[in-house]
């Protein structure tokens, strides 16, 4: 219920006319698949007008892996991209038709995309940094740290500049309908174990009314990265819960969206 009433909302909030000088482009195709898979393996690209070698972010967004789209982000898009970012917005197949590793699967093959094309679009691919909320938080933080995904396109977190996680999931507990009853599989699915040297620099978020069990997990993970010797950052989102959080996102004076854009931008 409660990813209806974030659906809902974001729905109704103001994803723009597309905003005076960001150029929009939808529907965009980034892999190859099923053909009733097509609808979701696809992304939108929201670029100021005149970028250049502009900084990247790709967003992916959440829904407990079984829910959401690109198309409710509008308003994030327009967001980012007016603060000189060329922001792409991606789907990808939800669960349970398409349980675990579909979902980082997609996002792997998102990012790979987005290195091969997006000098076409005045991105920067030196300065691409992955972003994603709840599920997304998961799947932005597992493409950081786990090597498997990206090394099928011949990439590596080297390619990453930088991984923002808002209020995600770190160990996987449960969630059989994604990701199965084996442990094991729940273990290698889950970014705490997968942190080690070398990993990009992370901003982890999460909000002062979050739900009960994400704060842990978000400090858990901030000292992981450390103990690693990987620069991360920990935030807490004042007076937000965890479906403000995001609808806030695209505010001009959103105190998770400035740090987005110090951490980018520096």
């Amino acid at each position: 219920m409660t990813y209806l009433l974030l659906a809902a909302a974001l729905w109704l909030s103001p994803t723009g006319a597309d905003q005076p000088g960001v150029e929009v482009l939808r529907d965009i195709s980034y892999s190859a698949g099923k053909i009733e898979d097509a609808a979701k393996h696809k992304l939108d690209l929201y670029r100021p007008i005149n970028a250049r070698n502009a900084p990247v972010l790709l967003f992916v967004h959440g829904g407990a892996w079984r829910m959401g789209d690109r198309r409710q982000y509008g308003a994030l898009g327009n967001r980012f991209a007016n603060d000189g970012i060329v922001t792409v917005v991606m789907s990808y197949r939800l669960a349970p038709r398409n349980p675990h590793p579909a979902q980082i699967e997609d996002v792997a093959a998102a990012f790979a995309w987005v290195v091969r094309n997006i000098a076409e679009q005045g991105g920067d691919p030196k300065r691409i940094f992955v972003a994603g909320h709840s599920a997304g938080g998961h799947l932005a933080a597992l493409l950081a740290l786990d090597p498997r995904y990206l090394r099928t396109y011949g990439l590596s977190s080297r390619n990453i500049r930088g991984t923002i996680a808002l209020s995600g999931v770190y160990e996987i507990r449960g969630a059989e309908s994604v990701f199965g009853r084996d442990e094991q599989v729940r273990k290698e699915a889950s970014p705490l174990w997968q942190v080690k040297p070398g990993a990009p620099p992370f901003l982890i978020a999460y909000c002062e009314r979050a739900y009960p069990t994400l704060p842990a997990q978000a400090r858990r993970l901030h000292r992981a990265l450390g103990d690693a010797g990987a620069p991360a950052e920990l935030l807490i989102i004042p007076g937000q819960g965890h479906i403000s959080e995001i609808i806030h996102l695209a505010s001009e004076d959103d105190a998770a969206a400035r740090a987005m854009l110090r951490f980018i931008q520096r």
